[in-house]
C-alpha cells in the first residue's frame, strides 16, 4: 500500500480518529526513516465536520459526484456562451439541474453527519456551497474528488447568474448596475471594507482555534501512549513483585 493510500484512508475514518491515526503513521514514518513523509503526513489538517461528510458521501456515492462535476463542465461552457450573447436556455437548464443535484446531495451528506450524531443548518449549507463551487472551479473539483477536502468554500457570487439578464428572444446582454448616489456608495465601500475585515479577523481565529484542537488531540493521543506504557510497566512490576514474593517465601518456609 502506498503513502497515498493511507492518506486516504484516514480521510474515510470517523473523525474522531483521524488525529490519533495521522500521528501515529508520522511515527511510523519517522521510525522507518521516511523523514519527508512523516512531514507531510504530520502537515495534514483535520477536516471540520461538514467536509468530513463531503469526504465520506465521495467514497459511499462516486458516481453521483462524478456527475456532479460533469454538470460543472456544461455549466461552465453554457455560461461562456451565455456572457458572449448566446442563448442562455442552456445555462438556465444547467443551473436549475445544479441545484436538483446539489440539494440530493446536500441531503445525503446531512444523513452522513445524522448517523454521527450530527447535522445543523450551517453544516448543510456549507455542503452545498462546496457542492456549488466544485462545479465551478477545477481545482475544487479536484480536491473534492479525491476525497480529501478539510474545510469548506464558495463559490464566486457573479457565476450563479447575476451578471446576466435575460432579455425577449433568449439573448443576453450584460447587465448595467444602476447608478447609486455617491454618498451611498462611499458607505457601501466603507461597510464592505469593515466586512472584509471582519471576515479576515474571523478566518484567522477560526484557523487558530482548529490548530489549537488538533493540538489538544495530538496531546492526548500522545498521553493514550503514555498510558498504555505505564499500564504495561505496572504489570510487569507486579508479576515481578509476586514472582519475587513466592522465592522468598519458598526460601524462608513460609
Amino acid at each position: 500500500m502506498t503513502l497515498d493510500d493511507r492518506i486516504d484512508e484516514l480521510y474515510g475514518l470517523p473523525l474522531d480518529r483521524f488525529t490519533p491515526e495521522r500521528d501515529a503513521l508520522a511515527k511510523e514514518l519517522s521510525a522507518g526513516g521516511d523523514r519527508e513523509g512523516a512531514a507531510k503526513v504530520k502537515a495534514l489538517r483535520k477536516p471540520v465536520v461538514s467536509m468530513w461528510a463531503l469526504n465520506v458521501l465521495r467514497r459511499e456515492e462516486p458516481e453521483q459526484l462524478d456527475e456532479l462535476i460533469e454538470l460543472g463542465k456544461r455549466l461552465r461552457d453554457a455560461h461562456r456562451r451565455a456572457v458572449s450573447g448566446g442563448d442562455v436556455e442552456a445555462f438556465r437548464d444547467a443551473s436549475d439541474e445544479r441545484r436538483k443535484v446539489v440539494s440530493a446531495l446536500t441531503r445525503d451528506a446531512a444523513a452522513i453527519l445524522g448517523r454521527a450524531g450530527g447535522g445543523s443548518s450551517s453544516q448543510a449549507d456549507d455542503v452545498a456551497g462546496t457542492l456549488e463551487a466544485a462545479t465551478v472551479d477545477e481545482e475544487i473539483a479536484e480536491l473534492m474528488l479525491s476525497g480529501r477536502l478539510t474545510k469548506p468554500v464558495r463559490p464566486p457570487a457573479e457565476f450563479a447568474g447575476g451578471a446576466l439578464r435575460i432579455v425577449p428572444g433568449g439573448r443576453t446582454t450584460k447587465r448595467e448596475p444602476e447608478p447609486a448616489p455617491k454618498a451611498d456608495t462611499a458607505k457601501l465601500r466603507r461597510e464592505l471594507s469593515g466586512a472584509e475585515t471582519r471576515e479576515r479577523r474571523a478566518e484567522q481565529a477560526v484557523e487558530r482555534e482548529r490548530d489549537r484542537l488538533d493540538e489538544i488531540d495530538r496531546k492526548r493521543s500522545d498521553a493514550r501512549e503514555r498510558l498504555r506504557a505505564a499500564e504495561a510497566e505496572l504489570r510487569g512490576a507486579s508479576l515481578e513483585r509476586k514472582r519475587l514474593e513466592s522465592a522468598v517465601a519458598k526460601a524462608t518456609g513460609s
